[in-house]
């Protein structure tokens, strides 16, 4: 009839079915989906930390390799090969011995005042000024020294120490037997400037053959450098550090390169570091020495396949807890609405079966206890009522 309203009647058991086949599947898969998926949303969080590692990384090497090419342009530049040249006609025709002595005699004057008129020849030919021009263009190169192919100074923008460079192990490094190649030491300290530094010596070759006639050695300050790793991603909070590949620390916030400090994260990281697989995963999480669990990512510069002293790793790291605290709150919430669920299942269970109980055994009891109704017999046919 129009007046009347629709009503769907469900029994309680099939509703309880229902939430069994539907509520129980659901929340089983929610709590195995929040254990594979943390171990996955785990593993892009390091990867992130892999890739801020690598850009870091990545900036320390141009850095280095941007100087290089630098001071590979001022060894090309004419004024500084035409010295060079120059002074290698010096000792044409001269005897070995005659060469030593010419070269001692200098070296032995170079710290008194009978050296004066050739410092300051050194200093203020064309090459010297040259070498002045670009450092003052980039005052990140300190120092500058040229050599002929014997290792006499030619040219520089200071007074050195000495005369004769060839005893110098930088001068052998770049000399390297009469090939000629790039030399880049590890950090050091220069007295003079206060400055922290890296010696980038290359060779000056003969224009047309390219045969070694001298060096130029140039002391690069890298405070610059110090400050892209103290820089790097200071809205996330990442600790970031640059390391020598024996984990003494090169720059990071708590200490510089002076302190001589073993970074404590270097012993969990420097066995991954030795494997390709490690490398390539660039993560880990890990318990550190007085800094608790920590993830970290790390990063080769990769600058020792081409400057050997220069075996510099990048790690950037942070309390785990911090880390893993967006992964760990949505993880609770999945876990609790999936335990909800599966108590809000249980809860009907348990009611279903006490009410069960107390609604129909007492009638099952009571139909028990009544006496059977005797089935009444019909009147037959010729009997009176």
């Amino acid at each position: 009839m129009p007046g009347e309203s629709l009503e769907l009647r469900i029994s309680f058991k099939r509703l309880l079915i229902g939430l069994l086949v539907t509520v129980v599947p659901i929340s089983l898969a929610g709590i195995y989906a929040i254990t594979r998926s943390d171990r996955e949303l785990r593993h892009t969080v390091g990867t992130h930390f892999k890739i801020f590692a690598e850009a870091t990384a990545w900036e320390v090497g141009e850095f280095v390799h941007e100087r290089v090419l630098e001071t590979g342009k001022m060894a090309a530049s004419n004024a500084v090969v035409e010295a060079v040249m120059a002074a290698n006609r010096v000792w044409e025709g001269m005897s070995e011995a005659a060469v030593a002595d010419r070269i001692k005699r200098v070296e032995d004057s170079w710290a008194g005042a009978a050296s004066e008129l050739i410092v300051r020849q050194i200093l203020s030919s064309p090459a010297a000024v040259e070498l002045r021009k670009y450092r003052d263009l980039d005052p990140r190169f300190l120092r500058m020294t040229v050599t002929d192919a014997r290792g006499a100074t030619v040219a520089a923008t200071h007074k050195t120490l000495d005369y004769f460079q060839a005893d110098e192990e930088y001068w052998q490094a770049i000399y390297a037997q009469g090939r000629g190649a790039v030399s880049v030491t590890d950090i050091l300290y220069d007295d003079v400037t206060k400055a922290n530094y890296i010696g980038i010596g290359v060779p000056v070759l003969e224009p047309g053959t390219n045969r070694f006639i001298g060096t130029l050695d140039a002391l690069v300050d890298v405070s610059s450098l110090f400050r892209i790793v103290n820089q790097a991603h200071p809205p996330l909070n990442l600790r970031t550090s640059l390391l020598k590949d024996d984990g003494t620390l090169i720059a990071s916030p708590e200490a510089t390169l002076q302190a001589n400090l073993k970074s404590p994260e270097w012993l969990a990281v420097q066995d991954a570091l030795a494997t390709i697989a490690g490398r390539q995963t660039g993560h880990l999480v890990t318990d550190v020495p007085n800094m608790g669990r920590r993830l970290i990512g790390f990063a080769d510069t990769g600058l020792k396949d081409d400057y050997q002293k220069l075996g510099w790793v990048v790690l950037v790291s942070q309390d785990a807890r911090e880390a893993f605290a967006s992964i760990r709150l949505v993880g609770r919430l999945t876990a609790f609405l999936a335990a909800v669920g599966l108590a809000l299942v249980t809860l009907f269970v348990v009611y279903f079966s006490l009410h069960r109980r107390v609604v129909y055994e007492p009638l099952k009891e009571a139909v028990a206890a009544s006496p059977a109704k005797q089935p009444e017999q019909l009147p037959t046919a010729g009997t009176n009522n």
